[in-house]
């Protein structure tokens, strides 16, 4: 009998996974099973649930001293997914299965049950992305996840659900997963909806937001219907690219488990917190620095209502994935970088009752206290915000209802992204918001009329390079909702209008 044998298994970190060397080492000596390379809980439970796995499959475990080693021993790993190659590793050197493979080109991941079952995996999808550079061709699952792993194009996929199927695939003759799959969501029919004149403001501004990622600030007293057109952007957001459908679903393989097809049809995220959210479960962080509200957001919307609730830190910590797209997490245990590119869509009232400059009510709030309510919108936050709109409703003498054709305006957003795709092909760039620097004089231009409107408009705002920069954008995204090549000048002006919050505080102010 050989005394040590090897095979290998992955460890993710955040979204990204790096190989690992399952060594395991065999002799004689008082019987004990030890796990050593800096693993965590979950990891040394392994010692009870392989061991009656393997009983439990018809095997005999070896009443010797058994040491594993995690190499390399230096990174901390996490996982119950090590269980099969531990497994593995031990009937290796215990010579109890066939081996007629290559283990150098394999990975083996599963949880073990006490019955010699193999369980199902979250962030399946981020190993196999992670791996695929590597000098692995083949990929050992749990067959639940068969639907995540179809997803794969490079690899050889073998799916087990027990124990036993591993002589299988070692003896090579274990048929491979089919590989390379997509899977495209269905878009639904968007219906015709009767909305307020008086809403129809917020409801544009939203389709410029929605089909240029340009963060959103809508300001009303309640009732005014904030929350529900912010809930329609869920369904106006365009199809995700090949590429951001991709992060949308690591993100998700890492949150749950993804076990069958329709979990694959994933659309662009919309995520609403409570306004009683801490800043790390915002952000992400905690003990294992998992992923926050942000990260889940990736690539979709996150609707914050109730904006003036939330704790002041809550908002600041905005502030970096708003501009940066990402979020970094340090820890004493680590750091983790995030993707958290979304578009932030908040809804506030104007003061602790509501009710401050309202057509319907007298506000209940003295001055100090709505100035106060305000003040946790700073003004580094407030710059990052590209449209405020605000929201009062009409007396009822003036206030009608007016249909509005979602399908019709879904398209609008559809073309503007396509002209947005077109135009950032070679470029890091997906959307019009996301553009800065040297790149804004490349991409946004004007007619030759609005050369001349926009160098006034420098004249005006010389001290705010970074407004300027918002109203190209928010115009550029004008120009195409209207399939504009050019920034014409109703665009400049139409974008200029979007400052309502300014509006709130000259009147707060007299």
């Amino acid at each position: 009998m050989n005394t040590m044998s090897y095979v290998f298994s992955a460890n993710l970190e955040g979204l990204n996974a790096s190989s690992v060397r399952v060594e395991v080492n065999i002799k004689r000596g008082i019987p004990r099973f030890c796990i050593v390379g800096l693993a965590d809980a979950s990891i040394r439970e392994a010692v009870d649930r392989v061991r009656i796995a393997i009983e439990n499959s018809g095997y005999e475990f070896p009443l010797q001293n058994i040491l594993v080693n995690l190499a390399p021993a230096g990174h901390r790993k996490e996982g119950s997914w090590f269980d099969l190659s531990i497994a593995l590793a031990i009937l290796i050197v215990t010579e109890q299965i066939d081996l007629k493979i290559d283990l150098e080109k394999f990975l083996f991941l599963g949880e073990l049950g006490l019955d010699g079952s193999i369980k199902p995996m979250k962030g399946l999808i981020n190993v196999l992305f992670s791996i695929e550079k590597d000098s692995f061709s083949s990929v050992v699952i749990p067959s639940e996840n068969r639907f995540e792993a179809s997803l794969a194009k490079h690899l050889n996929i073998y799916c087990v659900s027990h124990l036993n199927e591993l002589k299988q695939v070692l003896s090579g003759n274990k048929p491979k997963e089919e590989v390379g799959k997509t899977y495209t969501p269905v878009a639904e029919n968007l219906p015709t909806i009767q909305l307020y004149n008086d809403q129809l403001l917020a409801m544009r501004a939203l389709m410029i937001a929605v089909a240029g990622r340009h963060h959103l600030l809508m300001l009303g007293n309640p009732g005014a219907g904030k929350t529900m057109l912010a809930k329609l952007a869920s369904t106006l957001q365009p199809p995700a690219t090949e590429e951001e459908y991709l992060e949308i679903l690591r993100i998700k393989s890492n949150a749950e488990l993804i076990l069958n097809e329709k979990s694959l049809l994933v659309h662009r995220p919309f995520r609403s917190p409570h306004h009683t959210a801490s800043d790390i479960s915002i952000v992400g962080g905690g003990r294992d620095l998992r992923m926050g509200e942000v990260t889940l957001a990736h690539n979709g919307i996150l609707f914050l209502d109730e904006l003036g609730e939330f704790k002041p830190q809550v908002i600041q910590v905005l502030r970096e994935p708003m501009e940066e797209g990402k979020i970094t997490i340090s820890r004493v245990s680590g750091h983790y970088t995030y993707p958290a590119s979304f578009l932030l869509i908040s809804a506030t009232n104007p003061c602790p009752c509501g009710y401050f400059g309202s057509n319907e009510r007298q506000c209940l709030c003295s001055i100090s206290k709505v100035k106060k309510y305000v003040q946790k919108f700073s003004g580094p936050f407030m710059d990052r915000i590209d449209l405020e709109v605000e929201l009062n409703i009409y007396k009822n003498d003036s206030r009608k209802q007016e249909p509005v054709n979602l399908s019709e305006m879904y398209d609008k957003i559809v073309y503007a992204k396509e002209m947005q795709d077109a135009r950032y092909k070679q470029y890091k760039y997906n959307f019009n918001g996301m553009v800065n620097g040297a790149d804004m004089e490349n991409f946004f231009l004007f007619d030759g009329n609005t050369k001349g409107v926009w160098d006034m408009l420098k004249v005006q705002l010389s001290s705010s390079i970074r407004k300027l920069n918002i109203i190209k954008k928010v115009a550029r995204t004008i120009a195409d909702l209207e399939k504009s090549e050019l920034i014409k000048e109703n665009h400049i002006f139409e974008a200029l209008s979007y400052r309502s919050f300014q509006n709130y505080l000259v009147k707060l102010a007299a």
